[in-house]
């Protein structure tokens, strides 16, 4: 069986820019070529070729490949593959963690969301339920961004002036459940926040 670049690539699911990559660093042997000048690869080749994918697929950088034994029923070295299981066990926690946060985000901006729609006649029950829903999208807005804490710190006016302001603002721009979530909130925070 006789293959061109093109069919190669294509019977791997490679680019031919790969397969010209890898004849360039060495990874795969030059074929002999037809008489009209054009590669002639062999099922070596394609194996070769499919073995490189798969490596490069679990994380082996093209030199450690380089460095592998070629025999077709050996594999990498164990003390490789117990670092890139590391490596990968690494990169899961950190997207894990990563996801984690995605959620917590989406949790909170929906919950954000529904306090922007929240009505005024909202029942007792719907309110208690928003404001704790709150409670983790705003502890990890405060971890990311501590100065939100203490706005009134540096205020020229003073702790009360900025709090009066404050206030006077949130009861002019949200209607009274909303107003009654966030005092809810702030309970709740105040709880969380409390020294133990």
């Amino acid at each position: 069986m006789a293959w061109s670049t093109r069919e190669m690539a294509e019977l791997a699911g490679v680019s031919l820019r790969a397969v010209r990559h890898y004849h360039d660093i060495g990874l795969i042997e030059e074929p002999e070529r037809r008489s009209n000048g054009y590669k002639q690869y062999g099922v070596s080749h394609l194996v070769r070729l499919l073995r490189i994918k798969r490596l490069t697929a679990l994380g082996f950088s093209l030199s450690q490949i380089a460095d592998m034994d070629d025999a077709p029923d050996s594999g990498p070295d164990p003390r490789d593959l117990r670092a890139l299981d590391a490596e990968l066990a690494a990169t899961i926690e950190r997207l894990q963690h990563a996801r984690a946060e995605v959620g917590a985000l989406l949790r909170g901006r929906a919950a954000s969301d529904q306090l922007n729609e929240l009505p005024a006649d909202a029942d007792e029950l719907t309110r208690q339920s928003l404001a704790e829903r709150l409670v983790p999208y705003v502890l990890g807005l405060r971890s990311r961004h501590p100065g939100l804490s203490d706005l009134a710190s540096d205020a020229p006016r003073g702790r009360q002036h900025t709090a009066g302001t404050l206030g006077k603002a949130i009861s002019d721009l949200y209607n009274p459940a909303q107003v009654d979530v966030m005092k809810r909130l702030a309970g709740l925070l105040s709880g969380v926040d409390a020294p133990r």
